[in-house]
């Protein structure tokens, strides 16, 4: 059977053919339908299953195939692509590095277009370090009070860890933690970590400059939206992560919207003539179709300021810890 890796390349290849006809199984899940992120309920049925996976030493979820059932398992038998119109990467990933803790880390969230206006959504989960497991999403009991719960993947089902066996767990844990007291080597490790952070995304970056000068966001330079993509593209590349968990869950959100607005910045246009300067919202929407040109530029500045919340946090967090330069 192809391993994680290989299925993961075949479907953002659009390779279907490699896919259709393999087994669900401890690291393949699909689903036919969208998670409605509106509701409680599917945002937690999202995470219980991503989180699933990382406790699984990794796996793929993919929406947008269909499964038939076979000598008692599902098989993917085909395409059944989502709406583009309804799915937003941006906010899966978002809703994940906020609600699985530890944050997953090197989660993709990829979106492979198969026919017009439609394709799979296609999360990647890479196998985690066993030091972060185990992976845990909120859950509350009857009355309501906040807990957590630790899910798994048995087969192609995923359940809930037994109280027995979360129970041992946790023993074992508290059990390291206090044979080993002392100052921890996290520290020395978190330095180096945010030394090659800020390197590939210094506080002086200048497309960083154009967001705290509040854009413009109508139209931005190509050098601007340039420096964005390569941002966004290292900081997903990176490898190392940082041990202390709020300082990792800081850059996980930071690396997310840094995302985002590549992803936005990606949509822009090329003017219609000229050089190659800017990108921008056509301004032909203004007249032609204003409510599209003022939604695009309440979007624009939208994800920017997220950006610069996210990087706000993040730069304190680091030098609250003594590791801003």
């Amino acid at each position: 059977m192809p391993d994680l890796d290989t299925v993961y390349r075949a479907a953002l290849d659009g390779q279907w053919d490699s896919v259709i006809g393999l087994s669900e199984a401890s690291w393949l899940d699909v689903k036919s339908s969208i998670y409605a992120l509106d509701q409680a309920g599917p945002r937690a049925e999202l995470c219980k299953h991503v989180a699933a996976m990382a406790n699984a030493q990794g796996g793929l979820l993919m929406i947008g195939l269909r499964t038939e059932l076979v000598d008692g398992r599902e098989v993917v038998d085909g395409l059944k692509p989502v709406p583009q119109r309804l799915v937003d990467p941006g906010r899966h990933r978002k809703i994940l590095m906020e609600q699985v803790r530890p944050p997953v880390r090197d989660l993709r969230v990829d979106w492979v277009a198969c026919q017009e206006d439609s394709g799979v959504l296609v999360l990647y989960v890479p196998p985690q370090p066993t030091t972060d497991e185990p992976f845990v999403v909120p859950a509350s009991d009857p009355k309501g009070r906040e807990g957590v719960a630790v899910p798994v993947r048995s087969g192609d089902d995923t359940s809930w860890l037994k109280p027995a066996e979360l129970q041992r767990l946790l023993a074992l844990g508290w059990s390291s933690s206090a044979a080993a007291p002392g100052p921890s080597a996290a520290a020395g490790g978190d330095r180096t970590t945010a030394e090659r952070l800020l390197r590939l995304a210094p506080q002086d970056a200048p497309w960083l400059k154009h967001l705290r000068n509040g854009g413009p966001f109508h139209r931005v330079p190509a050098s601007v939206s340039d420096g964005v993509h390569e941002a966004a593209e290292a900081l997903a590349d990176e490898v190392l992560r940082f041990r202390d968990p709020d300082l990792a869950a800081a850059t996980e959100k930071f690396t997310s919207a840094v995302h985002e607005l590549s992803d936005v910045l990606g949509g822009l246009h090329a003017p219609l003539d000229g050089p190659l300067a800017y990108f921008e919202v056509p301004p032909e929407w203004k007249g032609r179709d204003p409510d599209r040109y003022y939604a695009a530029l309440r979007e624009n500045s939208r994800v920017a300021q997220a950006v610069l919340e996210a990087h706000g946090d993040w730069v304190n967090r680091l030098n609250g810890k003594g590791l801003l330069a």
